[in-house]
Parts: C-alpha cells; sequence; structure tokens
C-alpha cells in the first residue's frame, strides 16, 4: 500500500514510481483563492435572498465575512435563516402559529413562503452556484495561476 500524506507535503508511490511535492510554495495562492471564492459566493447569493430592510442580508454577511478564508461560507444567519433558505412557513407544532411558544422548535410545513424581493428564491446558494460556478471556477483558477 502506497504511503501519502497530504498538504503541505504530498507524496505518491505508484508503480514503482516515486513522486515527492512540496507545495508550501503555493500555500499563498491558495488560501487566497478561497478567501476569494468564499466571498464571491456571498456575493453572488445576495440577488436571491429574501429583503425586507436588508439586516437579514447584513447579519449573513458579517457572518460570512467572519468565516471567509475558512472555505465556509453562512447562506442564512438564525435566527430567521432556516425557515427563510429553505422558503416554507413553520410553525408551533402544537399551535400551528408561526409565532412559536418560547423554547419549542418550529416545525415546516408544505406552505411556500412569499419574499418581497421577486428574485428571491429558496436554496439561494443553489441558485448562484448555478448562474455562476464557470465564474468560481475561473476565479480560483485566476488566483492560483496568477492571473488576477
Amino acid at each position: 500500500m502506497a504511503n501519502e500524506t497530504h498538504f503541505p507535503k504530498f507524496t505518491t508511490v505508484k508503480g514503482g514510481v516515486t513522486v515527492n511535492l512540496d507545495l508550501t510554495k503555493y500555500t499563498d495562492r491558495l488560501n487566497k483563492a478561497q478567501f476569494v471564492l468564499d466571498n464571491r459566493i456571498m456575493t453572488d447569493m445576495v440577488p436571491y435572498m429574501p429583503m425586507v430592510t436588508g439586516n437579514f442580508i447584513q447579519l449573513t454577511r458579517a457572518r460570512s465575512a467572519a468565516l471567509a478564508g475558512t472555505g465556509t461560507v453562512c447562506a442564512a444567519a438564525h435566527p430567521f435563516g432556516r425557515f427563510l433558505y429553505y422558503g416554507k412557513v413553520m410553525v408551533d407544532e402544537v399551535t400551528g402559529s408561526p409565532w412559536a411558544r418560547k423554547g419549542t422548535e418550529k416545525i415546516v410545513t408544505d406552505r411556500p413562503l412569499n419574499y418581497s424581493n421577486p428574485k428571491a428564491t429558496p436554496e439561494w446558494f443553489e441558485t448562484a452556484k448555478k448562474e455562476n460556478l464557470k465564474e468560481w471556477i475561473d476565479d480560483v483558477e485566476g488566483e492560483l495561476i496568477g492571473r488576477k
């Protein structure tokens, strides 16, 4: 069985040929590419997010900014994020009201939410990905090979 280790040093043994790669000189480019991608994803999600006052988007942006460069993007900040992201009305299991009693967790209904933003969609990350994946890949490639 081949001995493998991963970044920053990667070694592979196959068919009697050993290749040793030291990727440490690419660390800065990889980190920058991840930072650029994380921020681009957040920016590209915004047109598809619900907006009344803009507070939800601002909170989501702030949480994503704190995570930028980690490979994690906050698509929907709580406390409203879950039901807004999935686009379904959520209610108190006992009362059936959207205003849940303190300490209870809401359940998802089949009723869709009506967003005030006409471009808003449930699961807006998926919408943004479908619309922008090629550009995301191009941005990352540009950072990795130094085009940017």
